[in-house]
């Protein structure tokens, strides 16, 4: 019997599979662009998200659970596909590649400056390999332990609760300088990752779609309770002029039995980012295996990692490196609303075509 991925360790990898490095900029992010009160903005995002997860849930029950590339290609010809399959694996490719660089630069930056980048970049790429080479069955699995190493790291901001102040807080919602619609690009991007799972069709077992649901309820409590605990603990002007609030927070933490917290936290969050790295890794594998599938899948990984060490030595700074997150999540999440979207379209279309053949 073809094992199967279980709900439980699809909640867990959902939750793993999304864009976390973003939590450490996220509150300046709500503050700059939704005003005060901005930690408010991450509850409307969240429902938004679940359209687009919606939309996955009744792809795979309208499609019997058959794969995208079946119902694609039972009306689309699969070279009239190649241009757009080739753009959504440069995409996740370089989405990929410019996390690992986004987090070695700041790792570098706040940590250990005088290591070398090309160091990390080898470490990041072994570790991918080897988590690409077991599948995505052993990746879920090991997801789950890489859980339990990061999550637990949350606890510690309740060391910071006697700083938490509600007087902080004001009696404004979303007023100030705001830009709602960058805003919401840039928030949004802290959930990408889950539109990767529209690749699980095959994989999973019947009623898996509740575990999209809840893996991205996790994302949210996490998001929220640092957010809110954020506006508590710093002013607002602190929070528009911290460029990672959360690392600030995790200094102030003053735990007995360790020292400097934050190097702990964001050292452990590299296997969230890992997490992230992977599932887009294992999404463009899947997307090349289906263009060829007389290619064996580990010759498409060693292709996969070169172009994305090549991507991931491009940038020069952690401004170029965010300028290319920037531009890369906003063409993720376009991809992430079309692709459902054309999906559903091409599922309509055959269900008409039945209906007018059954009716003849």
């Amino acid at each position: 019997m073809k094992e199967r991925l279980h709900p439980f360790q699809l909640s867990i990898l959902i939750m793993m599979m999304q864009n976390g490095l973003v939590l450490y900029s996220l509150p300046r992010l709500t503050a700059e662009y939704f005003g005060k009160n901005g930690w408010l903005s991450i509850i409307f995002i969240f429902v938004l998200v679940n359209i687009n997860i919606m939309m996955i849930a009744i792809i795979y029950k309208l499609g019997k659970g058959r794969s995208i590339f079946e119902i694609i290609e039972e009306s689309v010809p699969k070279w009239v596909m190649l241009p757009i399959y080739l753009f959504i694996i440069g995409i996740w490719i370089g989405i990929a590649s410019m996390i690992t660089s986004e987090y070695i630069f700041i790792y570098k930056l706040m940590f250990f400056p005088a290591l070398p980048y090309i160091l990390f970049i080898i470490l990041f790429t072994l570790a991918s390999f080897q988590l690409l080479r077991g599948g995505i069955y052993q990746f879920a699995k090991a997801s789950v332990v890489l859980f339990f190493f990061v999550e637990l790291m949350i606890f510690l901001v309740f060391y910071l609760f006697p700083e938490f102040n509600f007087s902080r807080f004001t009696t404004f919602f979303f007023k100030g300088e705001t830009d709602y619609l960058k805003g919401t690009l840039h928030v949004y991007s802290a959930f990408l990752g889950i539109e990767v799972s529209i690749l699980f069709y095959p994989m999973v077992e019947k009623k898996w779609t509740k575990a999209l649901f809840i893996g991205n309820f996790i994302s949210m409590i996490i998001y929220l309770s640092i957010l809110f605990l954020s506006f508590g603990f710093f002013s607002f002007d602190q929070i528009l002029h911290d460029k990672y609030p959360v690392m600030t927070l995790f200094e102030y933490t003053e735990v007995p039995f360790l020292t400097r917290a934050e190097n702990l936290c964001f050292s452990v969050f590299a296997f969230k980012v890992l997490s992230t790295i992977v599932i887009y890794y294992w999404g463009a594998q899947q997307i090349l295996g289906n263009i060829n599938k007389s290619v064996k899948p580990n010759f498409w990984i060693f292709i996969i990692l070169a172009c994305g060490c090549i991507l991931a030595l491009l940038p020069d700074s952690i401004v170029d490196v965010e300028k290319w997150v920037e531009r890369l999540s906003t063409c993720a999440i376009g991809i992430a609303w079309a692709l459902p979207i054309f999906v559903l379209s091409i599922l309509f279309i055959q269900s008409l075509k039945r209906e007018i053949n059954h009716a003849k």
